[in-house]
């Protein structure tokens, strides 16, 4: 009888772990694993050995689809110039509300001009 050996294929999964049920899930290694089962175990051992976690995501790396680094292109729109997303421009905000309350007219003002003409 023919004896067959049977290697095992081992696959890089990356691990993602949920702290908590508020946090996202957040990227903290890599394990090398023949199966996702086993990843889950590893990265356990690895990653969860003296901190609590809600969630564990193993992925297998080939899975994950990056950018390349050459492809500056792909953040172009990034150079946009989107400061009114910035919470700095709050406080231009309000002094544009304080002057404008100062020189805008009030209900009270209309009445009494409809009253004098």
């Amino acid at each position: 009888m023919e004896h067959q050996e049977r290697s095992a294929h081992y696959e890089v999964y990356e691990v993602f772990i949920q702290r908590d049920d508020l946090s996202h899930h957040v990227h903290v290694g890599s394990v090398v694993a023949p199966s996702a089962k086993l990843a889950h175990q590893v990265a356990r051992e690895n990653f969860l050995r003296r901190e609590k976690a809600v969630n564990i995501w193993v992925v297998k790396q080939e899975h994950v689809h990056a950018t390349s680094y050459e492809d500056q292109d792909f953040f172009a729109n990034q150079m946009l110039n989107k400061n009114y997303r910035e919470v700095s421009g709050y406080a231009e905000n309000a002094k544009k509300w304080k002057t404008f309350k100062q020189v805008a007219i009030t209900v009270d003002d209309l009445v009494n001009d409809i009253k004098e003409h």
